[in-house]
């Protein structure tokens, strides 16, 4: 189970104080529904607030769905959006980014956090937390990172997981919807038989859903 700490982030190196601005890409990780999670590497500024890069954040989410294209964006209706703070255990690819995108990482140390979890919907609420990523050191990457040496990097992960809440209440509408669009069909078609395959198509439907949902339980 992941933790739900919010104080996990490492300590600053450096003070805040009298630093001239200057960009800085910081380490972030986005992770599919299929388990799948590149490090997409997002450029802020040193004197970023928090709502300023965490508009940032939900601009590169969006523009990674534009890249997953419809089918996936439709898969997210079942989906919910969480952040993290993880450490990047090893990388798959020797290059910075893939023609397919950022490069494919596996993680550890996953702390789930709900503040910054909150603020990819409403980065208000990180308004008042100057220089995002001066006070927060460790998401920054070195200016010439190399992917082979990321081992131990800390990230910003924004994760994609199965929302089962979303799932059953889907489930509960086809398992209402089955017996009654059975029975409206078959009267509208005097057709009893079309009926029933109209109800039995819904509720095969609704057991798929039941079956994913179960999975995303597991």
């Amino acid at each position: 189970m992941a933790s739900t700490h919010n104080d996990h982030l490492r300590p600053p190196t450096n003070a805040v104080q009298d630093k001239p601005m200057y960009q800085q890409k910081m380490a972030m990780v986005y992770r599919r529904l299929n388990g799948k999670a590149t490090l997409e590497p997002l450029v802020v500024n040193s004197m970023d607030n928090g709502q300023q890069v965490f508009d940032k954040v939900k601009e590169k989410q969006y523009e990674l769905l534009r890249r997953e294209g419809r089918m996936y964006s439709f898969g997210l209706l079942l989906a919910r959006l969480e952040v993290a703070v993880a450490e990047i255990k090893w990388t798959l690819t020797d290059t910075h980014e893939t023609n397919n995108g950022g490069t494919r990482v596996d993680l550890e140390k996953y702390e789930r956090n709900n503040l910054l979890t909150e603020a990819i919907w409403n980065p208000n609420l990180l308004a008042n937390e100057s220089a995002f990523i001066l006070k927060h050191g460790s998401l920054a990457l070195d200016k010439e990172y190399a992917i082979h040496g990321l081992s131990g990097q800390q990230v910003l992960l924004v994760d994609t997981v199965g929302d089962k809440e979303k799932i059953a209440w889907l489930l509960l509408l086809f398992l209402i919807l089955s017996p009654a669009l059975g029975i409206i069909v078959g009267h509208f078609s005097r057709r009893a038989e079309v009926g029933v395959a109209v109800g039995a198509g819904v509720f095969a439907l609704a057991s798929f859903l039941q079956g994913l949902a179960a999975w995303l339980h597991k």
